[in-house]
């Protein structure tokens, strides 16, 4: 018996839109037939009354039958039932007064407009009920959500209360931010498909039907993990396909903290892997860092012939945002690039934002031009000829905010002076001869500062590859 309830019920979401359709529509005619010159539409209500008044019904009772699935927030489940319901009465009731109504109102004008206003509390009951039922499925909050994943464009979560990555609690900061973004809009409070909650302590602990998501020291083993890295086609593959994935680094924590036992408390400094999840922490880091270093204020537009001069070497040169006079210069085109070429960039220094040198002929003679580049926020010198000496040039770039020093003959000291730059958020430092003391001085005297020195690896996704199978 179960099982049939089971079945019906699976009906309800493709029911329950033919009753919205159908209503609203028949509402619509009899809108359109006031006019004379839609008066034809009137012989179309009645059937629609009929068939939308059997459809309410037969949501509803699909509905009833889905609700025993469990899942559900309780309250708003009741509700949504109630005025589903009602929905069904009112539909039912009103088939037989706007067929009889012509008894009572002998006059067409009345008549008229007396249908118009039967439709008004069923109109309004159906609306209530569909978005009762749309929080149900999607969330409370759901259609404000959008303007929250524009803002939330690159990584799933903020960082914005982390100032300093290895004293940041692994949980609170980084893994609940995680789930909260992905997974409590099916398993929190307000919903528990799977009669999982996901968004406190307690619950994580208890797991659900299916048992317990997390087995400690075993990610594998661990739904919370596994389900993250089946292929999006499978039906238990979380968050569902067409929700917004996780990215790899995203993942990488979850494996990490579950390996180290899932701990609820403790620090990042603290684990076994720190090196590692500060890797993670950082490679997510800059896709939130280039988001916060826009400026907000207007700045005036670039000269034109200085762009050009730029483009005609091969230069790439853009907007930073569609709206922005500020600028991103790329020299990715122009590895010829020499020290004195970078003098080109000096007509537009009021708007140059992010700088990309990187894998260019550029010496520490070259950081005397880019000094001068006060709005610089991003600076990438990747695989270039600077080395400690030249970074101190830096120093007047009081906003720059990210510095890429890999492949560079960077060492503790050129990183010890970047500490005076008090806006600096993080640096790229691996493949250089910086070590892990020099890191620890300069977390010191800047512990904002996040410092990648490499030495990590992310898992694979089963979006990363494409696998070709032939048909024989």
């Amino acid at each position: 018996m179960e099982i049939v309830a089971q079945f019906f019920g699976r009906f309800h979401p493709l029911l329950v839109h033919l009753p919205i359709g159908i209503l609203y529509l028949a509402f619509i005619f009899e809108v359109l037939s006031y006019f004379s010159s839609y008066k034809k539409l009137r012989q179309a209500i009645q059937p629609a009354l009929f068939w939308g008044a059997l459809f309410a019904v037969l949501a509803a009772g699909s509905g009833y039958l889905l609700s025993l699935e469990g899942g559900y927030d309780d309250k708003l489940l009741r509700t949504h039932q109630l005025t589903g319901i009602a929905t069904a009465i009112l539909s039912t009731v009103h088939f037989f007064l706007r067929k009889n109504v012509v008894g009572y109102f002998q006059d067409k004008g009345k008549r008229r407009l007396v249908r118009i206003f039967l439709f008004i509390p069923l109109i309004g009951m159906l609306s209530l009920t569909g978005h009762l039922g749309g929080s149900l499925t999607h969330g409370e909050d759901y259609l404000f959500q959008i303007a929250d994943d524009l803002e939330t464009a690159g990584p799933s979560f903020r960082f914005t209360s982390i100032e300093e990555v290895d004293s940041a609690i692994l949980y609170r900061d980084v893994i609940e931010p995680i789930l909260n973004s992905r997974c409590y809009e099916c398993h929190s409070s307000k919903k528990q498909k799977g009669q999982l909650r996901l968004d406190q302590v307690q619950f994580i602990e208890k797991g659900g039907k299916h048992g317990e998501v997390i087995v400690f020291g075993i990610p594998d083993s661990s739904l919370l993990y596994s389900r993250l890295m089946l292929p999006l086609e499978d039906e238990h593959h979380m968050p569902p396909n067409e929700k917004r994935q996780l990215s790899s680094a995203e993942i990488a924590l979850v494996k990490s903290w579950i390996e180290e036992g899932a701990p609820f408390d403790r620090a990042v400094k603290n684990f076994k892997e720190a090196s590692k999840i500060t890797g993670y922490l950082s490679s997510i880091l800059s896709q939130s860092l280039r988001a916060s270093i826009i400026p907000t204020d207007n700045v005036r537009a670039a000269d034109a012939g200085a762009i050009a001069t730029l483009t005609a070497k091969g230069v790439l040169v853009v907007p930073v945002g569609s709206e922005s006079n500020y600028l991103s210069v790329s020299f990715v085109n122009a590895r010829s690039t020499t020290d004195k070429d970078l003098e080109m960039l000096l007509p537009i220094k009021d708007q140059l934002l992010w700088l990309n040198v990187g894998r260019t002929g550029i010496t520490d003679e070259g950081l005397r031009t880019i000094g001068q580049l006060a709005q610089l926020s991003k600076l990438n010198l990747e695989y270039t000829g600077v080395s400690d000496a030249g970074l101190e040039r830096l120093l007047p770039l009081v906003k720059l905010a990210s510095l890429n020093l890999v492949g560079t003959k960077s060492t503790d000291v050129g990183l010890a002076r970047l500490a005076q730059l008090s806006a600096l958020k993080q640096i790229f430092a691996y493949q250089t001869q910086v070590t892990s003391a020099g890191v620890s001085n300069i977390l010191t005297k800047s512990p904002g500062v996040s410092i990648d020195t490499g030495h990590y690896s992310l898992p694979s996704l089963v979006t990363d590859t494409l696998v070709f199978k032939s048909k024989r």
